[in-house]
């Protein structure tokens, strides 16, 4: 049998504190290639040594800090994936508070097209699975999968940039009429 290692609660912590450090740096300054190892450190509070013991470089952080927000954004999208339609207003709006939350590291890493496309392509498989639960009649024409993921993700990215005085029950019900 295998045991997993437990992980030091101090690297555990330390690498925290780097991603939240390089959040708060690319809310300040979206412009990654500005983005420095040095500059991450200082904000972090913590030397180069530990940051390359955690990260091979500053793509590797990132990378990781884009796999975190999917976990949470998978997390957040679990209880929508439970229920019989996409339809409930509640589960959306729980969906939409999650963007809203962390609605100026998303608007930062909506201007990067492979956190776009990966986004795409969540939404497009949870389409999927909504659609297979459902029984709807042959006869209607349903939006195809690519046409309603890119027409949430266009919803939820200028709600993001120019849109954030809408509530989440608003966009919701906006998301919700693109199935009608």
């Amino acid at each position: 049998m295998i045991t997993q290692k437990k992980q030091d609660p101090r690297a555990v912590r330390s690498k925290q504190m780097m991603k939240e450090a390089v959040v708060k740096i690319l809310i300040e300054n979206p412009d990654i290639s500005k983005l420095t190892v040095q500059k991450i450190t200082k904000r972090a509070e913590l030397n180069r040594a530990t940051f390359y013991l955690h990260f091979l470089d500053i793509n590797d952080l990132l990378k990781q800090l884009v796999y975190d927000i999917f976990d949470d954004l998978l997390l957040e999208m679990s209880p929508i994936l439970q229920i019989d339609t996409l339809n409930n207003q509640e589960q959306l709006i729980t969906f939409l508070d999650y963007f809203y939350k962390h609605r100026k590291i998303l608007a930062v890493l909506f201007e990067h097209p492979g956190f776009k496309k990966k986004l795409h392509l969540t939404l497009k498989d949870s389409i999927s699975i909504q659609r297979e639960r459902e029984v709807t009649d042959t006869t209607e024409i349903a939006l195809s999968r690519d046409i309603l993921a890119s027409s949430i993700l266009g919803i939820i990215m200028w709600w993001l940039k120019d849109g954030v005085h809408f509530s989440s029950e608003y966009i919701a019900n906006q998301i919700i009429a693109l199935y009608r």
